[in-house]
């Protein structure tokens, strides 16, 4: 798009012009000469080139523009070109040549003298010509840089020589030779603003932002960055497709930088790398906690955490150490009242300012501005790439009393400054740092800062970026996918119909990947949006139907969300710096406003403490959970932040976050009944001797789930979890899921799913409350194959139910990602019971078919074994003996692992009653008594013999009465 700039005249800011529509320019029209030899034939509006060498020009000197034309050579040995940028040729030829850049129009070779190339300068990187048919043109010039695209790819992308070309000049067109026939036709010519840079006039001339990635992709395929060690030292990375792929103008993550030569991990926690130029590697890098810019440089970013290089502990990089454009040191970027920039947060380093808080940002076009408060004021920020530099805009509200912000610290330029245009500010050097004062206003201000690296350039005019009109929320992923449903076929009691992926990767317009995390419907049914690991936020229509989905891109950058919730048809994200609430400002099917509903979580950069799901229940309160710290190879826990290994809960206006439970190491996902209840999964580790599924009600006060380095000082004793699970069941945990009235899946209302990302695996918890309170039960496994893990699932209005997941670390996943719609096969009857409960005697079975009698009360048709666990600080626990304890086995399970130690107490099943009619077993144990751990094995029928086998993993606290 093309901000709304404003020019400072006469005390009043007055809009520039906007980009003017295409103009014809008949090539038999006014304003054409002819320099030098040959001559063009005009016929029809088609100009033929005749002999040469000769310069057809055009009299009217253009500034910025987009000029598109067609041509057509008969033989890839005939030449021609378009020139751009020069001055007044006279009637010598050579002054576009030496003076301008001819875009070359002679072959495929792809070489410099190429077709697509800037002559004798930069090849292209493709070489789409159609030889005798019609070819098209476009070549955007837009100060120093310019683009090239030939039917419809982008192949060049040319950064001018100082004082060559870079400002403006005449257009022109070469008879080459008297061999060289080349025809032109369809000449235009857009102006685009003098002001504008390339990034934000490409939407403006129709080139949409995955060009780019295209170009960048083929450019500089991005060979192998230097990867950190576990031991230290750097190894050589490969070419991996996430060191191309786009992440959008704005992408949230932890950076770590460099400032003095000394790497600062914690520069950049809840970071934004900004993308403000068409050169990829140029970027900047905003502190959303201490607002303000950290850094700029040339070399861009490495990912190297997990998300990306699968490192456990790797840190990704802001690559600004031996090149930078400015840096600054940690802390505050605004001063407190008292002028000082002392940090002032309860913990030093970690959150947001007292003084202040980020808001969020907008996204127009391939720019985004960002917007914050600082002492009450607000303020808007952008930055945009400059000839000499890095070009900042700030609009400030009015305020009372002066603010002081830190610029720049350092640069890598000895010749850096910082140039300033607009009113009531001054720019404060100090011990070789730049500081903006800003005087009390009692209207807005509008400042515009130029960060040059060698001290030349002027300052762009500044610009209004507040209250900008619907126009300029223009799209950067426009492209849509349709992929047609796979129905489930089978013979089992659920089916899973598969929606295939959009491309991926190098078949990707944006070469990413599409690792589904989370999915929710809006309010038609219709329509749904996913969350991808990998930060990008899709829209998928065509869901009623389920035959052909579309798939399309609403938003990307998002710290590694792993949650969604659709509200009144909004979409609220969980992402590891906060809850975003995502907006489509003009209805055209993309998120433009990324507004922060709730960031206090703290976070630091450890790569395992991810956020885990977001629930909501009746009252309007948001719910998720975090995952603790562990340190590399999971065994032990790195710096601990209150947040960490907790279940948080937000107001429904955003505004508070308090903590329910503690104790949680790496819960996967959560579930929030219709009670406010909540649940959530946990993984084997440090304190936590296996998977389990843990459950709290509002009445408990603060729960405390096990894991004790983060217990945060809670009181109360450990919860016991409704079931544990072994690893064989549950070697992962992903999200529970209450089932609605009127769903398709033929199970009760009411009735709670547990999610296994680890075993790809839905189970149906049978789950029921004790004498005492508690709640206890098992899990049986829904007979469905998914097509990736069960890490999320939702049910659509209509009562479906979509699950969706992808392929990590830890789980069997069949492929890397998968969303699956989850029936019901009529007529095969479910294998597994729908309910469990513990007697005085043993437990009952519940079927719903009436099950074949003789095989039901038969002892032989079951078979059954119990074990426990050790909580301990170690990782994980082996299975021990129920019936007959061993205190040493005990007690040494504290001190190391003991996850090799395995031992099952058989359970023999003393007789098996069927009830009248037909559907209930009771089963009497021996020695029946309470255990962490009892699987539950059976081989029934129906009584029109169809089979019924399965195994229930339960866990008992109390026995029953009866």
């Amino acid at each position: 798009m093309i901000l709304f700039r404003l020019l400072l005249a006469s005390a009043a800011f007055l809009a520039t012009v906007h980009a003017s529509p295409p103009v014809p320019l008949p090539m038999d029209g006014p304003g054409w000469h002819q320099a030098g030899p040959g001559s063009f034939q005009v016929k029809g509006g088609v100009a033929t080139a005749t002999g040469g060498m000769g310069l057809y020009w055009f009299e009217k000197a253009y500034t910025n523009f987009s000029l598109t034309l067609e041509f057509k050579v008969s033989e890839a040995t005939q030449n021609s070109g378009v020139f751009i940028r020069f001055p007044d040729p006279g009637n010598n030829p050579r002054v576009a040549i030496d003076q301008g850049y001819e875009i070359q129009i002679a072959g495929t070779a792809g070489d410099k003298k190429s077709t697509g190339a800037v002559y004798a300068l930069q090849a292209p990187t493709a070489s789409p010509l159609k030889i005798n048919a019609w070819n098209r043109y476009q070549i955007i010039a837009a100060h120093e840089k310019i683009a090239v695209l030939l039917n419809g790819q982008l192949i060049n992308l040319f950064v001018t020589a100082p004082g060559r070309g870079d400002q403006s000049g005449h257009i022109g067109l070469q008879n080459h030779d008297p061999a060289s026939s080349v025809q032109f036709r369809n000449l235009q010519i857009q102006e685009l603003g003098k002001d504008y840079t390339l990034l934000e006039v490409l939407p403006e001339t129709g080139v949409p932002r995955y060009q780019l990635v295209k170009y960048w992709s083929l450019r500089k395929p991005a060979a192998g960055v230097m990867l950190p060690k576990r031991g230290g030292g750097l190894r050589q990375g490969g070419k991996d497709w996430y060191r191309v792929a786009d992440h959008g103008p704005a992408f949230s993550t932890t950076f770590s930088d460099w400032f003095q030569e000394v790497e600062r991990p914690n520069s950049a926690l809840k970071s934004l790398a900004l993308s403000y130029s068409s050169i990829p590697t140029r970027q900047a890098l905003f502190n959303m906690e201490t607002l303000g810019h950290v850094s700029a440089t040339d070399a861009g970013t490495a990912l190297h955490g997990t998300a990306w290089a699968g490192g456990h502990g790797p840190i990704n990089q802001f690559l600004n150490r031996d090149s930078y454009l400015f840096t600054n040191q940690s802390g505050p970027a605004w001063a407190d009242q008292d002028g000082s920039f002392k940090d002032h947060r309860k913990i030093r380093g970690f959150g947001n300012l007292s003084e202040g808080n980020f808001q969020g940002y907008t996204r127009t076009g391939n720019t985004v501005i960002l917007d914050y408060q600082i002492h009450d004021t607000k303020i808007h920020d952008l930055i945009l790439d400059h000839p000499s530099g890095l070009n900042r805009f700030l609009e400030v509200a009015p305020h009372s009393k002066r603010l002081i912000h830190r610029l720049a610290d350092l640069s890598s330029y000895p010749d850096f400054q910082i140039k300033l245009l607009g009113r009531n500010a001054t720019i404060v050097r100090k011990e070789g740092s730049h500081f903006l004062h800003l005087e009390p206003s009692d209207r807005p201000t509008y400042l515009s800062l130029l960060y040059t690296r060698d001290g030349t350039g002027t300052p762009l005019p500044p610009s209004r970026l507040s209250r900008l009109p619907e126009k300029f929320y223009q799209p950067i992923s426009q492209e849509t996918f349709q992929v047609d449903v796979k129905p489930g076929e089978g013979n089992e009691a659920y089916l899973a119909d598969i929606i295939p992926l959009p491309p991926l990767r190098s078949a990707s317009p944006y070469e990413s990947s599409v690792r589904t995390s989370d999915l929710d419907f809006f309010s038609d049914g219709d329509r749904a949006l996913v969350t991808t690991w990998d930060g990008d936020i899709w829209s998928l229509s065509g869901l009623k139907d389920m035959k052909t989905v579309t798939w399309r891109r609403y938003a990307t950058g998002i710290f590694e969300p792993l949650g969604i919730k659709i509200v009144a048809d909004v979409a609220y994200v969980s992402a590891r710096d906060g809850i975003w609430i995502l907006k489509d400002l003009n209805r055209d099917g993309e998120a433009d406003r990324f507004e922060v509903f709730n960031n206090e979580v703290l976070i630091t950069p450890n790569f395992h403490e991810f956020q885990f799901g977001l629930e909501r229940d009746q009252e309007g309160f948001f719910y998720t959970a975090k995952a603790s710290p562990v340190l590399p190879g999971g065994r032990g826990f790195d710096q601990i932040l209150p947040h960490h290994g907790t279940v948080q809960k937000i107001s429904p206006d955003g505004q508070t976050l308090t903590v329910v439970a503690t104790g949680l190491r790496a819960p996967g996902g959560i579930g929030v009944g219709p009670n406010g209840e909540i649940t959530t999964g946990e993984n084997e580790g440090t304190w936590q001797p296996c998977c389990k599924i843990n459950f709290h009600e509002p009445s408990e006060g603060v729960s405390f789930f096990g894991t004790e380095d983060v217990r945060h000082g809670v009181k109360s004793a450990f919860s016991e979890p409704l079931a544990y699970l072994p690893m064989s069941v549950d070697n992962s945990g992903g999200q529970q899921l209450w089932v609605p009235e009127d769903n398709q899946l033929g199970i009760e209302a009411g009735e709670l799913l547990h999610l296994s990302y680890g075993q790809s695996a839905i189970y149906h918890v049978l789950k029921e409350k004790t004498q005492s309170g508690r709640y206890q039960g098992g899990v049986a496994r829904l007979p469905v194959n998914l097509s990736s893990s069960a890490m999320r699932a939702t049910f659509d209005p209509r009562g479906h139910l979509f699950v969706t997941g992808f392929r990590g670390w830890q789980t069997n996943a069949a492929k890397e990602a998968g969303i699956q719609r989850i029936r019901r096969n009529d007529g095969v009857p479910k294998p597994m019971p729908s309910a469990l409960s513990v007697t005085g005697k043993g437990v009952d079975l519940t079927f719903d078919q009436a099950l074949d009698e003789e095989l039901a009360t038969d002892p032989g048709s079951f078979s059954a074994e119990r074990w426990q666990y050790v909580r301990s600080r170690q990782y994980g626990s082996g299975h021990f003996s129920v019936d007959h304890p061993d205190p040493e086995a005990l007690r040494q399970a504290t001190e190391k692992e003991s996850k090799g130690h395995r031992v099952h107490d058989p359970v023999q099943v003393l007789s098996a009653t069927l009830s009248e009619d037909g559907r209930t077993i009771s089963l009497a144990l021996a020695n029946h008594k309470p255990t962490q751990q009892l699987k539950l094995e059976y081989d029934l029928e129906t009584t029109d013999g169809q089979e019924l086998i399965g195994v229930i993993h339960s866990t008992i606290h109390q026995i029953g009465g009866r």
